[in-house]
């Protein structure tokens, strides 16, 4: 049998165990990643990300002629990626995120014929890049199917969201409704800023 002494050393380590990592889950707190996220710094990463990517947006609408865009949706967003360090024992603390900001562009049009062609005629036309293209961006072809309709991603828990259109104020049911079938080009920029 073990001692009294003992077992509250044992129970004191492993409180401060806990603790430790509890904390280390919650710092710094979000407040400060909102005031991170507001920086003059990454302002200037972020106006320097967008430019990548409506520079992207405007190749792929010169380079598919007959696409013609019902909305551009620009998702911009810092998100607290904490909770994804699930292992105690993974990566040291110096090397985890705390915060991720990147951007994203979703290119929404509709096609008179079947999606599938117009996908083969755009992927003719102006290929998808094997991986990520030269300015850090990733991207991929979806259209509206009987199992799921397409729709720009949004990332839970973030910090900081910023919405842009440049078409119009329209949902993407309505939309649906006036134009049919919806088919979505998605440029997916990588990181330009991550908090430590």
């Amino acid at each position: 049998m073990r001692s009294l002494p003992r077992r509250t050393g044992e129970a004191f380590g492993l409180l401060l165990v806990f603790t430790v990592v509890g904390l280390s889950r919650v710092w710094p707190p979000k407040w400060t990643l909102r005031r991170i996220a507001a920086s003059a710094e990454v302002r200037a990463e972020r106006e320097a990300a967008e430019e990548k990517l409506l520079t992207r947006v405007r190749e792929i609408e010169a380079g598919v002629p007959w696409l013609r865009p019902l909305d551009v949706v620009i998702r911009d967003e810092c998100v607290d990626v904490r909770s994804n360090h699930i292992s105690f024992f993974g990566a040291s603390p110096s090397r985890r995120q705390s915060m991720t900001c990147r951007m994203s562009a979703f290119i929404i049009f509709s096609t008179d014929g079947d999606p599938e062609d117009a996908a083969a005629e755009i992927h003719r036309s102006f290929p998808l890049p094997d991986g990520l293209s030269a300015d850090g961006i990733a991207e991929s072809l979806h259209w509206d199917t009987d199992e799921g309709k397409v729709a720009p991603y949004v990332a839970p828990k973030a910090v900081r969201t910023r919405v842009t259109r440049r078409h119009g104020e329209k949902s993407l049911e309505q939309l649906r409704e006036e134009h049919g079938v919806l088919c979505m080009r998605a440029l997916y920029g990588q990181a330009y800023f991550t908090v430590v």
